[in-house]
């Protein structure tokens, strides 16, 4: 599993993770994302699984209608 620290839509660095479940990444990444990616300019993160997206912060809203 990986995290995605984003920076203007790009990925600006990569952290691995090493928790069990999803839910666990998901509050690794969060600690990392708070850690090292806020000080880096980082403005968001996602947490990958090899191809399968698992969770991105902030969550992009749907439009509304």
């Amino acid at each position: 599993m990986r995290c995605y620290f984003l920076k203007d839509g790009r990925i600006a660095a990569v952290e691995l993770l090493s928790a069990d479940t999803d839910e666990g990444r998901i509050a690794e990444a969060r600690d990392l994302f708070n850690v090292k990616g806020l000080p880096r300019g980082a403005e968001g993160f996602e947490v990958w699984d090899q191809g399968r997206f698992v969770y991105r912060y902030p969550e992009i809203q749907p439009p509304s209608s």
